[in-house]
């Protein structure tokens, strides 16, 4: 039988082991980078090859100067740490999986859609040696999944009209939000401070754990520490005192067509925008600040809110520098994104829900690469270069069709690259649980259907440069 691999992350593993278990066309193998974890472990190969030999020679002859710094760029983990070790456990992790694939054997490897080092390296081996490689993330459709390449969307079917109606009907109403911001709601002082006192807790925990787990380099592990650049500090509770709780009024002072909302990531990188292909757009908090600055210049005022997830891990950095901007007003957490979706003409965003929410409710929706995006029904901003050139962009733009068209437009595209499945499944997944395990059989049947199509014997692979974005399932960029 075809082999597939599945790659593991903390917590998942025994929802992978039973999806596994369900697999009806090829035999499935769970890949872990923790110990003791999974199937097949990469760890100890991990330190064989980073702590013996020349791991930061391998990095570099595997993926050339350019392509290590790639890799580095993208992973906040790599960004904090110092180049030599960032090399050598780059080159000490491409080694382990080598060795891995070559005992497995994998014909197709997946895993989910996160912002991580391993990921990108098992994806650029995965490439070369011709075997597909996907991620799996929710869908903005409920209780669906979709299949990604470095974060764009394979197309997986042609959806009925009535998968069409059923999403438009079920994501056009008017408090529709996405599954996974729903409950994100209390946004005091103190409970900023229970978020800073856990996860400096946390930290300090997988400070001591990963030297217990003798895997003191783990991505996951070393991910928690509170030393790294991006982590929140105490000073950073300053965010929540430069929030304008007198936006409402600011947004009358001027007219609709003025108005744009500019809705933050969740970041740093838990989020499409890791696969960005330009780099000059993965400098969010610059590329935030430049669209901001430009717009002003134009005579639109922006309203930024921050993402309901974000809440307790944003720097103010960021928000320090947009509050001196006369143009931009810092909204309140506790505003609904719908709320600022129905009073603007127009959205700003890189890959985040927001900007598919925005066109579905009829504004312009400026979107950076978005999985979502049909290209004649949003604004496309690829490069840090077009960024300066928006607001003339905006003038002149002009949908090329009536909105219900648009909606359906972009639904059909959405329900093209959307199954069936409970992507949270994993969440406390219990296999002994009769309740979980029949949660993933939607999953499982969908999987059977549809990832025999992309095993490297029924297909070719594109043929992409390393760091670049690689073409989809049917030759689009």
């Amino acid at each position: 039988m075809p082999r597939i691999v599945f790659f593991t992350i903390h917590s998942t593993t025994a929802w992978w082991k039973y999806l596994a278990s369900r697999m009806e066309f090829a035999d499935a193998v769970v890949l872990s980078d923790l110990r003791d974890d999974g199937d097949y472990s990469l760890v100890d190969d991990f330190y064989r090859f980073a702590d013996t030999g020349d791991a930061a020679s391998a990095a570099l002859d595997r993926f050339g100067a350019e392509g290590c710094a790639d890799i580095i760029l993208r992973c906040r983990v790599l960004r904090s740490i110092d180049r030599d070790l960032a090399l050598r456990m780059i080159g000490g992790m491409t080694q382990a999986i080598e060795q891995a694939f070559d005992k497995l054997g994998p014909d197709l490897v997946m895993t989910f859609t996160i912002d991580r080092y391993v990921m990108d390296v098992m994806e650029r081996i995965a490439r070369r040696r011709g075997i597909d490689f996907l991620e799996m993330t929710t869908s903005i459709i409920p209780d669906q999944v979709m299949l990604m390449r470095r974060g764009r969307p394979v197309w997986l079917r042609e959806p009925s009209r009535e998968d069409i109606d059923a999403a438009v009907g079920q994501l056009c109403r008017e408090d529709f939000a996405p599954a996974y911001v729903r409950d994100a709601k209390r946004f005091s002082l103190a409970r900023f401070w229970r978020i800073f006192g856990y996860y400096a807790l946390r930290g300090a925990f997988f400070n001591v754990w990963r030297f217990l787990k003798r895997d003191r380099y783990n991505c996951h592990y070393l991910d928690a520490l509170k030393r790294l650049k991006h982590k929140v500090r105490m000073r950073d509770v300053a965010v929540l005192g430069l929030l304008d709780h007198g936006w409402d009024k600011r947004l009358a002072e001027v007219p609709r067509e003025r108005r744009v909302f500019l809705g933050l990531q969740l970041f740093p990188e838990a989020s499409m925008d890791y696969w960005l292909e330009q780099q000059g757009m993965l400098a969010h908090d610059d590329v935030v600040a430049r669209y901001c600055e430009a717009l002003g210049r134009a005579g639109y005022r922006i309203f930024v809110k921050d993402h309901p997830l974000q809440f307790g891990f944003r720097q103010r950095e960021l928000f320090e520098r947009l509050a001196k901007l006369p143009s931009v007003v810092l909204v309140p957490y506790d505003v609904p994104a719908n709320l600022l979706i129905g009073k603007c003409a127009v959205s700003v965003t890189f890959t985040g829900t927001i900007g598919f929410q925005a066109a579905l409710a009829g504004l312009c929706s400026v979107a950076t690469e978005p999985y979502y995006a049909t290209e004649q029904h949003f604004l496309h901003v690829r490069s840090t270069g077009e960024v300066d050139g928006v607001a003339e962009r905006l003038a002149r733009w002009q949908s090329p069709d009536d909105l219900d068209t648009t909606r359906r437009a972009i639904m059909r595209h959405l329900a093209s690259i959307s199954v069936e499945g409970d992507y949270f499944g994993w969440r406390k997944f219990d296999p002994e649980n009769a309740a979980q395990r029949a949660s993933v059989e939607p999953l499982a049947r969908s999987l059977n259907a549809h990832l025999p199509k992309f095993l490297k014997s029924c297909r070719p692979l594109p043929d992409v440069t390393v760091g670049n974005a690689p073409t989809d399932v049917d030759g689009r960029r």
